[in-house]
């Protein structure tokens, strides 16, 4: 049973008051194999069961749910893994658990420096890095894997992983991949700000273009976009004007090596540099991680943690090292990046979305 692993990594509530004094004397009831957590439950906030638990968890913390879920109750925090593999139609109509792709111990036997490798890249199972922990199930798609996802094969585009198990949820101070199984929409970065898997790899597109190609190849309907949204780099608009938790995620997807091979790396700097000022800590710091990522900055220092005064001079100085020694001798930056031809920001549109931050506290319960 996959609830061996999702009695810890789960957003879970107990059923009741007497559960909960029977967990907190005697311990957990659940055993593996089991089908519930006995004396509690995962909970998922749009699903229609234990209606009277989550109205108690409304009432009495209001901001519970926003601070775990987006607005669709897809999970948005690690460490709470379960609530997207139980949400997802590979659990609800197959045989998905968490060991279908990770272990948790090797199978053969290995060396030490073997060992410390699958430790570090998420206990996973052999081959199941790559498509095969997804071909394993959907053997159909092998053969028409290119005329299904519109990519090369072989290319981060063709990664089931990077389309289906994008990087949307937040913890220890990075973004890591949903375990909720879903498909790209422009949708749900409309309704519930989530950003979309396409929009993390091209991080230059707009979400009209997203819309276009998903409409060209998958049929899906064609939304009513706003003039920015047609103009405009959808991860601009979610790092400048977006709330905490979606800035944190684009702040460390401007450093994601696929997403930089796609959409170009020098019109990064400006961004990554001004992000050096985000009110937010965990922020500030994933920006100047990704920053360290690009040519020239490997060795740039940063304490993100410093007054104001001190994050307004690294910011001063990482712009005018790329300005100065980096940019580009020829500079023709593209204007969906809100960027002039000559890599300056376009200061109104800029400013506007400034002005327009999303600045609602946000307490992300990892």
């Amino acid at each position: 049973s996959a609830l061996a692993c999702g009695q810890c990594h789960s957003v879970w509530a107990f059923d009741g008051m007497e559960e909960k004094i029977d967990f907190n004397r005697h311990g957990g009831k659940f055993r593996p194999g089991k089908d519930d957590l006995v004396q509690r439950f995962v909970v998922q906030p749009n699903e229609p069961d234990h209606p009277t638990q989550k109205d108690f968890i409304r009432q009495t913390e209001p901001d519970f749910f926003r601070n775990r879920f987006w607005g669709d109750g897809m999970i948005r925090v690690t460490g709470r893994e379960m609530n997207g593999v139980q949400a997802s139609p590979c659990f609800k109509g197959g045989e998905f658990s968490c060991l279908s792709c990770h272990e948790m111990h090797p199978a053969t036997p290995t060396t030490r420096a073997a060992l410390k490798t699958w430790a570090s890249s998420d206990q996973l199972a052999p081959q199941m890095a790559s498509d095969q922990a997804c071909l394993q199930c959907h053997q159909e798609m092998a053969s028409r894997l290119t005329s299904h996802t519109h990519h090369e094969i072989g290319s981060s585009g063709s990664s089931c992983y990077n389309c289906h198990m994008p990087h949307t949820t937040f913890g220890l101070l990075h973004a890591m991949r949903s375990h909720q199984i879903s498909s790209p929409n422009v949708r749900e970065s409309l309704d519930h700000g989530r950003p979309n898997a396409c929009n993390l790899c091209h991080l230059d597109q707009t979400l009209s273009w997203t819309a276009n190609k998903l409409h060209d190849w998958y049929k899906q309907p064609l939304p009513e976009l706003s003039d920015d949204d047609k103009t405009i780099s959808a991860a601009v608009q979610w790092l400048v004007r977006g709330d905490a938790g979606q800035r944190a995620l684009l702040a460390w997807g401007m450093g994601w090596e696929p997403a930089q091979k796609i959409s170009g790396r020098d019109w990064l700097y400006p961004y990554l540099s001004y992000t050096l000022l985000d009110p937010y800590a965990a922020v500030r710091f994933d920006a100047w991680k990704s920053l360290q990522t690009l040519p020239g900055f490997a060795d740039f220092k940063f304490t993100y943690t410093a007054a104001a005064d001190a994050l307004s001079e690294a910011v001063k100085q990482s712009y005018q090292k790329w300005w100065n020694e980096l940019r580009p001798a020829n500079p023709n930056f593209d204007p969906k990046t809100g960027l002039d031809p000559e890599g300056r920001f376009q200061q109104e549109l800029f400013q506007r979305l400034r002005r327009e931050r999303d600045d609602t506290p946000i307490v992300l319960a990892e």
